[in-house]
């Protein structure tokens, strides 16, 4: 009984590993922590270059990232907002002052698989980042609290698999609970 247990044991561990391998393909990009993003949001500075998006709804939003105007998202979570507008300043305004349950608003650049700077990134929550190189289009991975009535450190354990569209992209996720 025991020796099947260390087999599920270590075939869930192995199963986990190609997964976690999965989800770190060639077009992996990452968050890098900058105080300076951080400064320039808190103060709605937005850079000229970039075009912004908020996460979720105006009244309840999750992040804010700017990108490079060559990149874009097409995701119906995420909301186009103009940076001069009263609205970037509302939302921006709500992810500072209502971080996620445990979590810190903070900002950092968005690095492409390259290692090139292509935006930033507001929010008490982490991110997966995908970049297509052909498209320039960028997925986006957070968790997502407005979805869970418990708060955000729910129960289970979740595996997902799914494919995108537009960029023909494909991405493997993982849900763990407490």
């Amino acid at each position: 009984m025991i020796r099947v247990r260390n087999v599920r044991m270590l075939a869930a561990v192995a199963g986990l590993a190609l997964l976690l391998g999965a989800c770190a393909g060639p077009n992996a990009g990452s968050l890098r922590n900058s105080r300076e993003v951080g400064r320039a949001f808190e103060v709605f500075h937005a850079y000229p270059d970039y075009r912004y998006w908020y996460l979720n709804q105006e009244n309840n939003p999750y992040a804010v990232v700017g990108l490079e105007k060559s990149y874009g998202i097409q995701d119906q979570m995420w909301t186009l907002v103009d940076p001069n507008s009263k609205t970037f300043e509302k939302v921006v305004g709500l992810v500072q002052s209502f971080p996620v349950p445990g979590g810190v608003t903070y900002g950092a650049y968005i690095i492409e698989p390259g290692g090139r700077t292509i935006g930033v990134w507001y929010s008490s929550m982490g991110a997966g980042i995908r970049v297509d190189p052909e498209t320039h289009l960028v997925s986006i991975a957070t968790g997502t609290p407005w979805t869970d009535d418990r708060g955000w450190y729910g129960t289970g354990v979740g595996i997902g698999v799914g494919a995108g569209s537009g960029g023909g992209g494909a991405g493997v996720g993982i849900r763990l609970g407490f």
